[in-house]
C-alpha cells in the first residue's frame, strides 16, 4: 500500500506565486493559481506512475488560520499576512479542482492540514505501508523514517533535480538531527514565520548541538544549568517555560479525530464526466485538450458544469461563458450579448410561484443547489432593517423563475388594528430552518440588489447569509453613484417598468406595511424583485469584465457588505440624558439670536423665511450682490450669507449662528432619542455603499457623518455617544490622509519628506511659501498655510481662499501662485487631472475606481469650471475612502485572528470607532492602527507612510 498526501496549501500558494496572474475571460475571476494546482495535481499523477503509483490518495488543506494551538499560545501564527485578495476566491476553487481530479478534499476545523496528514501518515505506517507526503514543510519532516514516510518536494530549483526525495539524510543536512528530534530543536530556536518564541539568541545550529549532547530537550532543560557559555545557560534556564510552550506548538498531533477513514481515502481513477467540465467552466484549454488526449476522449463531448461557473453561469441564448473558448469578439461583444439573451426572456407575473408548504420549498432548495446560485430578497414592515419583521421571502434560479414564500402576513388589510395570520403560509420557524443551511452554504452565491439589508433581517434570525454578489454595488462600480436603484437598472437594461410598492400599498398616513397586502398581489411584486435581480446580475456580472472594474468590485466594494452590516446591528449607545440638556441649550441660544437678529434688522421677522429675510437684506437695506431666484425671491443660501458676513455685515452672521444652532438641535438633539432601537435600546444608523462617487460612504436614520468636529457645539453632540457599561470607546482616525494621498500621487517630494520625518506639515508649508523658520512660528503664518493645503485638494480659488482667511483676493492669489511655484508637481498633478476628465469623462483613484463626470465638454463656464475642480479632488479623496475601505474590510479579521475583544461600531470619513472591554481598549488599539496604517498594501506601496491617531475614552468625543 502507498498513501501519497499532498499539502494542498502549500500547493496553492505555490502556483498562486509561480504564475503571473490570470483571470476567466468571461467575469474576469482571477483563477491563476486554480490553473497552476490543476497543472501541479496532473504533474504528480506522472511523476508518481510506474513502481511509485500510489493505492491511497488525498489532498489536504488548512480549514481556516485558527487552531487548537492558539489556545495554547495566542499569538501562534499572529503576524501572518493575508491572503493576497486574488487569492482569496480561488480557495475553494482548488478544493472543486481536487474533487475534479477524483481525489478525496479534506480539511477540518479546528486542526491544520500538518495534523491531518500526521494522523493519516501514522495510520498507514501502523498497517506496514508506505506514505509520502507532497510538499516542502519543514514542520513535516519530523515524521519521516527509514522505512514508510518519506517526503516529495515537486518546485524544480536551479542546480536540483525536478523531483526531491526527501529521507533522514536530508532531515539531518536541514537540522542536524534525525527526524525524532526535529520537534525538540524547532522548540529552541523557534519559528518567526508562525511566530513560535523559541528561546531568544538559539539558533538551529545551536538548538542541534545542544538536543545531540543532552539527547531531548527535557533533559537538556534539567541540566541547563551544565552549559558553560553564560549568556546561553541564562536564556535556557529563564525561558525554560517558552521552549515547552514551543514543542507543544511544533509538534504534529497524529491523534487528530479524522472524519474521513483510511479506507476512503483509496485511488480512484480519473472520471471524465467529472473532470472535463470542471476544467472547461474554468476556461483552461490547454490542460482540457492534454487531460482529453490523455484519456482519449473529445472534449466537445462535455459542456461545462454551470455549478463549477456559477460567476459566469450560462445564460440561454448568450455565448456559453463558461466555454474553453473566448467570446470571439472580446468581452464587450460577450457583455451584449448576454443582454441580449436577458432582454428575449419574457417576464411574466403568473409564471411566479407560491411557495405554502415544507414540499414547495424543499423542491426550489433543490433547485437552488442544482443551479449553484439564487437571487434572494426579503419582504418586512419597514426600511429599517434592525427594527422590521421579516414578512416574506422571494427566491430566483433563473430568469423568469422566481417564487414567493409567504410567512406573516395578516388578514384585515383595510382595518388598522389587523386581523390574524392569513392562511396559506408556511410556518415560520421550518421556512427558515429549511432555509438556513442553504443561505449558508459556502458553495451557494447568493445575489441581491442592496444586499447589506437582508443581510442584517437575516442576521437578527440567527442566519448569516455568504456568499454574496450585489447588483447595485455592480452598478456602482461600473456608473458610479447614479441611477442604480433597481427599477431605474430594470429600466435601462431590460426597458421593463417594475411594479411599484405605492401600487401595492397606497401612500402617505394610510400606506399598508407588506404584511398587510394581499398574499397573491404581493407575491408578484416580491417575485418580480427577484427575478429583476436576478437578470440584473446575469447582465451586469460580464460588463465588470468588459470595462475593466472587476478588482474593484471584488476587492473594495462587495467584502466590504458584511462588514457594514454587522457594524449597523451592533449600533452604539447615546445618552439621553446630555441630548436633553443639549436641547435646552440649543433652545435658549437659538432664542437669543433670534432676538439679536431681530434688533439688527429693526423688525421682528421670521428667520425661518428665505423671502422675509431676502425682503430685509436685499430690499429694505439695499445690500449689494444680492441675486434672485427662479421663483423671484432673493437667494440667501449658505454661500450668500457667509459673503455678507465676510463683508463686516453681523445680521448676516447672526442668521448663520442661529442656523448652525437650530439645525444641530432638530438634527440631533432632538432627533437622536427617537432613533434609539426598542429592542437593543442603541441607535443603528444605516450605512450607503453607493452614493458618493468617490466611494466615500454616507450614512442615514440617523446621519452621522455631518455632526461638526471643528466647533464645540459639535464636539458636545459627540460627548452623548457612549460605550456599554464596562467598555470604552475607541477612536482611531487618520492624519491629513488626503495630504498623504497627494504627495502620492503628484510625487511631491517636499511633502513626501516631511510626511517621512513626521514634521508639522502645515507649519513645513508656511516655512517654504514665507521663508519663515519652523520654530517660533506665528500661528497665523500656519493657519495660511493650512487653508492653502486644503484649499488645494479641493481646487480652491483666489476669491475662495480670501473669502476664508479673510485678506483680499489679490493677495490670496499671490498664496496661491507661490505655492505651485514652491510645489510645481501640484500644478502638473492637476493640469493632468484637467485634461483626463476631459479625454475621457472619468479620473480614478489609485485602487482603479473610476469616477465619472457627465457633461465635461459643457460650454457652461460655471459648470465646467466645478467638473475641472472635482476631477482634481476626486482621485485624492476617492483613493483615500478606499484606503479606509480596505482597512474596515481586513479589520475583523485581524481582531479575531489576534484574539483582540474590540468591535467595529462607526465609520466617519477618516475615522473608525471602536468598542472594547476598558482593560482591553489598549490592547487593541496598536493592532487597530496596524491595520489602518498598513491598509493600501499589498495591493499598492505608498511613497508615504500613513499615520492613524488612536485613543480610548468613555465617550466619542473624549476619544478623538
Amino acid at each position: 500500500m502507498h498513501l501519497v498526501l499532498v499539502d494542498g496549501s502549500s500547493f496553492i500558494f505555490r502556483a498562486y506565486h509561480a504564475l503571473p496572474p490570470l483571470t476567466r475571460k468571461s467575469d474576469g475571476l482571477p483563477v491563476g493559481a486554480v490553473s497552476g494546482f490543476c497543472n501541479m495535481i496532473n504533474k504528480l499523477f506522472e511523476d508518481l506512475k510506474g513502481e511509485n503509483e500510489p493505492t491511497h490518495f488525498a489532498v489536504i488543506f488548512d480549514h481556516s488560520a485558527k487552531s487548537f494551538r492558539n489556545d495554547l499560545y495566542d499569538q501562534y501564527k499572529a503576524h501572518r499576512p493575508e491572503a493576497p485578495e486574488d487569492l482569496v476566491p480561488q480557495f475553494p476553487l482548488t478544493r472543486a479542482a481536487t474533487r475534479a481530479f477524483c481525489l478525496p478534499s479534506i480539511e477540518q476545523e479546528g486542526y491544520e492540514a500538518d495534523d491531518i496528514i500526521a494522523t493519516y501518515a501514522c495510520q498507514m505506517r501502523d498497517r506496514g505501508g508506505k506514505v509520502t507526503i507532497v510538499s516542502s514543510d519543514k514542520d513535516l519532516m519530523q515524521l519521516i523514517d527509514d522505512d514508510h514516510v518519506q517526503m516529495l518536494d515537486t518546485i524544480a530549483r536551479p542546480g536540483q533535480p525536478p523531483l526531491r526525495w526527501m529521507g533522514p539524510d536530508e532531515v539531518m543536512k536541514k537540522f542536524g538531527v534525525t527526524p525524532d528530534k526535529v520537534v525538540d530543536v524547532q522548540a529552541l530556536c523557534g519559528d518567526p514565520v508562525d511566530n513560535v518564541p523559541g528561546i531568544p539568541g538559539i539558533g538551529i545550529k545551536t538548538a542541534a548541538l545542544l538536543i545531540n549532547e543532552y539527547g531531548d530537550l527535557e533533559t537538556l532543560l534539567a541540566r541547563a544549568g551544565e552549559i558553560k557559555q553564560q549568556k546561553r545557560r541564562e536564556s535556557i534556564i529563564e525561558n525554560a517555560e517558552l521552549a515547552r510552550i514551543s514543542r507543544k506548538l511544533v509538534e504534529l498531533d497524529c491523534n487528530t479525530p479524522v472524519e474521513t477513514p483510511l479506507d476512503d481515502l483509496i485511488r480512484q481513477p480519473l472520471e471524465p464526466k467529472t473532470l472535463i467540465p470542471f476544467l472547461k467552466a474554468m476556461e483552461f484549454t490547454s490542460i482540457t485538450r492534454r487531460l482529453s488526449n490523455l484519456l482519449e476522449i473529445d472534449p466537445d463531448d462535455f459542456e461545462a458544469d454551470p455549478e463549477l461557473a456559477a460567476r459566469g453561469a450560462s445564460i440561454p441564448g448568450a455565448v456559453d461563458p463558461s466555454s474553453s473558448e473566448p467570446p470571439a469578439q472580446g468581452p464587450e461583444a460577450h457583455a451584449e450579448k448576454v443582454l441580449e439573451a436577458i432582454r428575449a426572456i419574457p417576464c411574466k407575473h403568473e409564471d411566479y410561484e407560491i411557495v405554502r408548504d415544507a414540499d414547495q420549498l424543499a423542491g426550489w432548495i433543490a433547485r437552488i443547489y442544482e443551479a449553484g446560485h439564487v437571487a434572494v430578497d426579503t419582504e418586512t414592515t419597514s426600511l429599517d432593517n434592525q427594527a422590521a419583521d421579516l414578512v416574506g421571502i422571494c427566491l430566483a434560479t433563473e430568469p423568469g423563475r422566481a417564487c414567493y414564500l409567504p410567512l406573516a402576513h395578516v388578514t384585515g388589510a383595510d382595518d388598522l388594528l389587523g386581523g390574524g395570520r392569513a392562511e396559506g403560509q408556511m410556518d415560520f420557524r421550518l421556512a427558515l430552518e429549511m432555509l438556513k443551511p442553504v443561505l449558508e452554504d459556502a458553495s451557494i452565491l447568493k445575489i441581491g440588489q442592496n444586499v447589506k439589508y437582508d443581510l442584517g433581517i437575516f442576521a437578527r434570525y440567527g442566519i448569516t447569509m455568504a456568499p454574496i454578489d450585489d447588483t447595485l454595488l455592480m452598478s456602482y462600480a461600473l456608473d458610479g453613484a447614479r441611477n442604480n436603484g433597481m427599477d431605474a437598472l430594470a429600466e435601462k437594461y431590460l426597458s421593463h417598468t417594475c411594479i411599484k410598492f405605492t401600487d401595492l400599498a397606497g401612500t402617505g398616513k394610510n400606506q399598508l406595511t407588506f404584511d398587510r397586502i394581499d398574499i397573491e398581489a404581493a407575491a408578484k411584486y416580491a417575485a418580480e424583485d427577484a427575478d429583476i435581480t436576478l437578470r440584473l446580475w446575469h447582465i451586469l456580472k460580464p460588463r465588470l469584465v468588459a470595462q475593466g472594474v472587476t478588482t474593484v468590485y471584488e476587492t473594495l466594494d462587495r467584502p466590504l457588505t458584511p462588514v457594514l452590516a454587522r457594524m449597523e446591528g451592533r449600533g452604539i449607545s447615546v445618552d439621553r440624558q446630555i441630548l436633553s440638556r443639549l436641547s435646552g441649550d440649543f433652545a435658549q441660544r437659538a432664542g437669543a439670536l433670534e432676538e439679536q437678529a431681530h434688533e439688527l434688522a429693526g423688525e421682528r421677522f421670521n428667520l425661518g423665511s428665505p423671502k422675509q429675510l431676502g425682503d430685509i437684506l436685499f430690499g429694505r437695506m439695499g445690500l449689494e450682490g444680492g441675486t434672485k431666484t427662479k421663483t423671484g425671491a432673493w437667494a440667501t443660501g449658505a454661500s450668500v450669507l457667509d459673503d455678507l458676513a465676510a463683508q463686516g455685515i453681523p445680521l448676516a452672521q447672526t442668521i448663520l449662528d442661529w442656523r448652525g444652532v437650530t439645525k444641530l438641535k432638530s438634527t440631533y438633539t432632538d432627533a437622536l432619542p427617537g432613533y434609539m432601537n426598542a429592542r437593543t435600546g442603541r441607535v443603528h444608523t444605516s450605512y450607503s455603499q453607493a452614493s458618493v462617487a468617490t466611494g466615500r460612504l454616507s450614512s442615514t436614520d440617523p446621519n452621522l457623518q455631518n455632526i461638526p468636529i471643528r466647533t464645540e457645539d459639535g464636539r458636545k453632540i459627540r460627548m452623548a455617544f457612549i460605550p456599554a457599561p464596562g467598555n470604552l470607546l475607541i477612536s482611531a482616525d487618520y492624519s491629513q490622509i488626503e495630504l498623504r494621498v497627494l504627495a502620492h500621487i503628484a510625487d511631491i517630494d517636499a511633502l513626501k519628506d516631511a510626511f517621512e520625518e513626521g514634521l508639522d506639515i502645515h507649519a513645513m508649508t508656511a516655512s517654504e511659501m514665507f521663508n519663515v523658520p519652523i520654530e517660533g512660528m506665528d500661528p497665523m503664518i500656519r493657519r495660511r498655510a493650512k487653508a492653502i493645503n486644503f484649499g488645494i485638494i479641493y481646487g480652491i480659488s483666489a476669491f475662495g481662499l480670501a473669502n476664508q482667511l479673510g485678506i483680499a483676493r489679490s493677495e490670496a492669489g499671490e498664496y496661491i501662485k507661490t505655492y505651485f511655484a514652491r510645489f510645481p508637481g501640484i500644478q502638473d498633478y492637476m493640469n493632468e487631472q484637467r485634461r483626463i476628465v476631459k479625454a475621457q469623462g472619468y479620473v480614478s483613484t489609485i485602487f482603479g475606481r473610476k469616477i465619472p463626470f457627465e457633461n465635461v465638454n459643457t460650454k457652461n463656464p460655471s459648470e465646467r469650471a466645478f467638473i475641472e475642480r472635482a476631477s482634481i479632488n476626486a482621485p485624492i479623496q476617492g483613493s483615500a475612502a478606499d484606503i479606509i475601505r480596505r482597512a474596515m474590510i481586513r479589520m475583523e479579521k485581524v481582531l479575531a485572528a489576534e484574539n483582540v475583544q474590540a468591535d467595529m461600531l462607526l465609520q466617519v470619513h477618516d475615522e473608525l470607532v471602536f468598542e472594547a472591554p476598558a482593560d482591553k481598549a489598549e490592547v487593541a488599539i496598536p493592532v487597530i492602527k496596524r491595520v489602518m496604517e498598513g491598509a493600501a498594501e499589498p495591493a499598492l506601496r505608498l511613497s508615504v507612510p500613513l499615520q492613524v491617531d488612536a485613543k480610548a475614552a468613555e465617550n466619542w468625543e473624549a476619544a478623538h
